[in-house]
């Protein structure tokens, strides 16, 4: 049975930031564990300010410092690795295979690469427009725009799914695109077994 299915789910957020992920889940699915890692004290901090179940548990960690085996029905990843290069990505991913359990489910949203640069050209200038209309001003939209590559490095939704599948997931699916983001689904399967 997929992870989905199951009650009394034990789940990994990493990134958690305020806890946005377990405020949503907790509201819709019973969780026996919910571990909230970031590498930010002063995430976390707020996280905790805002939650205190029993199910809770914080980490002050890097992904990349991630032991854990085979330890979770659901691991998420929003909007973190867009951040790290293509070595520390790869790295990354394999982590949350390696922390789930069979049948378990990941489940990332990230910026994306564009297919072409004209493509790129045009997300990038349209992104830039709507920071300006709606209060930042031309440099400091242009700031933003200019990390691209430097500060951030999407890739795309093809690298993403290719990625997951190297990394172990026979499952890799997109669930969700919009302009210069996407949000992917991975399912640990072992034998290539489909869950019901």
């Amino acid at each position: 049975m997929c992870a989905s299915g199951k009650k009394n789910v034990s789940w990994l957020d990493i990134g958690c930031g305020t806890g946005k992920m377990y405020e949503a889940a907790a509201k819709r699915i019973s969780i026996r564990e919910f571990v909230f890692l970031d590498q930010s004290e002063k995430m976390l901090a707020a996280a905790k300010g805002r939650f205190s179940a029993e199910t809770a548990r914080f980490v002050q960690a890097d992904v990349l410092e991630l032991e854990e085996r085979e330890s979770y029905d659901v691991v998420t990843a929003i909007q973190v690795y867009h951040y790290l290069d293509k070595q520390d990505r790869e790295a990354a991913v394999k982590k949350c295979w390696q922390a789930l359990r069979h049948g378990g489910m990941f489940f990332t949203f990230e910026n994306i690469a564009p297919n072409s640069e004209a493509g790129r050209q045009i997300y990038l200038d349209r992104w830039k427009r709507y920071q300006q209309e709606h209060g930042k001003g031309r440099e400091e939209a242009q700031r933003h725009i200019s990390r691209y590559g430097t500060a951030y490095f999407p890739i795309t939704v093809e690298a993403h799914l290719e990625l997951m599948r190297t990394c172990g997931f026979c499952a890799a699916e997109l669930l969700w695109m919009s302009y210069m983001q996407a949000g992917f689904l991975g399912i640990k399967l072992e034998n290539q077994t489909i869950l019901g």
